[in-house]
This record gives structure tokens, sequence and C-alpha cells, in this order.
């Protein structure tokens, strides 16, 4: 019998091999073998446990931290009325970026800049601020949301005073 946590994690996996643009063969050719397709089919299906050691392996894979398999994103109403934390060391270390993610790097380079925080490890931006970034980006709070998850820049989603990893 498959847990919530299960499903979500199964999910996830697919949606990040999609987004990446792999295919199950292309997963298994970029991991040497260590990840075999027909295995990693069946963790997107459900059909087989995975153990942390893989999930972890799986995250180092595509490039996210390990919670993103453990936290929720957040609904529509929760991240308009949030705001965005970014981690500037992870953003800084990223040079290939897709359109959206280099804007959101310049804008937030910007910002830095008026707030005069040269050496800050960690940045937050206002929920005006981050429909500010969904606006220019032509993108929902909430894809914008997940795409600054995906590539490791969202350190913690605030929610109502509250933090969401």
């Amino acid at each position: 019998m498959s847990v919530e946590i299960e499903k979500r994690c199964a999910q996830l996996l697919r949606e990040l091999r999609r987004k990446k643009g792999l295919t199950l063969q292309e997963c298994e050719e970029n991991t040497h073998g260590e990840l075999k397709a027909v295995v990693l089919g069946s963790y997107e299906r459900g059909h087989r446990a995975i153990s942390l050691a893989r999930l972890q392996q799986l995250a180092d894979f595509y490039e996210v931290p390990i919670e993103y398999f453990f936290t929720v994103a957040p609904l529509a109403s929760n991240a308009e009325n949030g705001r965005f934390v970014f981690d500037l060391r992870r953003i800084r270390t990223k040079t290939e970026l897709n359109p959206n993610l280099d804007n959101v790097k310049r804008y937030l380079a910007s910002i830095a800049a008026r707030r005069r925080d040269w050496n800050g490890e960690v940045i937050s931006l206002r929920s005006s601020d981050s429909e500010v970034l969904s606006l220019i980006n032509e993108v929902t709070i909430n894809e914008l949301s997940q795409e600054l998850r995906l590539a490791g820049f969202l350190f913690a989603s605030e929610v109502s005073g509250r933090q969401n990893p």
C-alpha cells in the first residue's frame, strides 16, 4: 500500500526528469548505468520503494536538495502572500541559466546593490517584489516558485511569517 509521500516522490521524480528533457534511457546513460532506466521508471510509477540513499543520489543527479521531495509547494494564495528567500551563494555558482532565472539573478543583484549588501548569503524579497519578478517573466507566482525551487535558488518560502523549506 503506497503512502502519500511515496506518491509525491514518484510524481516529482517524473517531473524533474521531464523538465530536464531526459528519457529514462538517457538518465541511465548519463549516470553510466548507476540508475537503470527500468528501475527509475518503477520509482516514477510508484511501483518500487526508494531508499533515502537512492533518493539522495537522484536529488544530486537532478541538482535539487533532497528536501525538495519532502516539502509541499505553496498554494497560489499562500505564494501570493509570501516572501521568497534566496540562497545567494547557490545563485552565484550558476552560470548557464534559462532566461527567467537570468532575469531573477540580475534583479537580485540590483536589489543587493541598492541595499549595499555585497557579502550577503541570503536575500529576501517582499511579496510585491516577487510579484514583479513573476510579471517580468510572464509566469504565475507558483510557476516562478517551482522554477526557483528546481534551480536551487529558493532557500525558503516564508508564508504568513512561517518558514517552509
